[in-house]
């Protein structure tokens, strides 16, 4: 091929040029012909990032488009996997990527990595601008067994330590909800994710969820389908309902007065689950909601305004912005 491309560039027209611009188009058409024919030119992957803000304890929704039809989508970010799934319009895929509370500001990484029905496979990366969150401190006074607990319930508080961080660092395979999540109680937020606790004056760890105001007896509704995969009283959070809603994604429903469901039960969003109430560590009575995603504490408003059922006011914009206290009273 390269031979007859010689001996054409040599003849008819082409001979009135100097040798030099000779040997120029015969290199450059060889280059050509050797990438024609390597087929080394990457499939493009197009990456969209849908969120509130790029911010630590916020949420990302990942759109990847291939020009080639892709039988698996992976990635990573943050030292974890990213898990796609494959939405109803062809070549694309998505997924939900958690910025963990404690993620610290500046740029981090994403890679994505598409393999072809054909075996071909298309990398793309993106760099995060990570900000930090600057939430303030909130100050509760508790009686004194819930902020420095005696002795004799340290067992307990280690094995239901150890238990929830098993659940939440599962990823279960497949995708179990459907479109938005829905707020699973009408109230407020009345205490903000990611803001400092102060326990009777003692530095705690940061607020991983949102309160939401309910009175005592509130129907508690799923936020989104999935899987009950805890139904217990725990000594933090008192009486709490966990829903497993695939690919590493739960809701932690907390401080409700009575169950309405049992482990291992596929629920539907909007469905009752229970009932909400002051058990375990409160002031009174509220919904303490959180979020984990591949253990990322996440904000569930994020989630909300990330999955299409966005907080009154919120402009569907993903910027980068600062959230403000909601009011009210602080609780638990």
């Amino acid at each position: 091929m390269l031979g007859v491309l010689a001996v054409t560039l040599h003849q008819g027209p082409f001979a009135l040029y100097p040798p030099t611009v000779m040997r120029w188009l015969s290199s450059a058409l060889a280059w050509c012909l050797l990438t024609v024919a390597s087929g080394s030119a990457a499939a493009p992957v197009n990456i969209t990032i849908k969120a509130r803000a790029q911010r630590a304890g916020d949420v990302l929704l990942l759109t990847v488009q291939t020009a080639l039809a892709a039988r698996a989508v992976t990635g990573q970010a943050f030292g974890t996997p990213i898990h796609f799934y494959q939405t109803q319009e062809p070549g694309t895929w998505q997924a939900l990527v958690g910025v963990d509370v404690d993620v610290p500001p500046g740029d981090h990484g994403i890679e994505i990595a598409a393999t072809s029905e054909t075996g071909e496979e298309m990398r793309e990366t993106r760099t995060l601008a990570i900000q930090a969150r600057n939430s303030p401190a909130r100050h509760l006074t508790l009686p004194e067994k819930y902020v420095n607990p005696p002795e004799s319930v340290q067992e307990r508080i280690r094995a239901e330590s150890e238990q929830l961080k098993t659940i939440f660092s599962t990823v279960s395979a497949g995708r179990l909800w459907e479109g938005g999540f829905a707020r699973p109680v009408p109230g407020r937020v009345i205490s903000d994710f990611g803001k400092q606790s102060i326990l009777n004056g003692q530095p705690r760890s940061v607020h991983s969820g949102v309160d939401l105001r309910a009175a005592s007896g509130t129907p508690l509704k799923a936020p989104a389908a999935g899987r009950v995969i805890l139904v217990k009283d725990l000594y933090f959070a008192g009486n709490s309902v966990i829903i497993d809603h695939g690919l590493g994604l739960y809701s932690h429903l907390a401080h409700l007065s009575r169950f309405r469901v049992k482990e291992g039960q596929l629920v539907e969003r909007g469905e009752i689950v229970g009932y909400t109430g002051q058990s375990g560590r409160v002031q009174g009575p509220h919904l303490h909601w959180s979020v984990r995603l591949c253990n990322s504490r996440i904000d569930p408003i994020a989630v909300l305004w990330v999955l299409g059922n966005r907080e009154p006011g919120q402009k569907r914009r993903a910027v980068a912005r600062a959230s403000g206290s909601a009011g009210g009273s602080e609780r638990e």
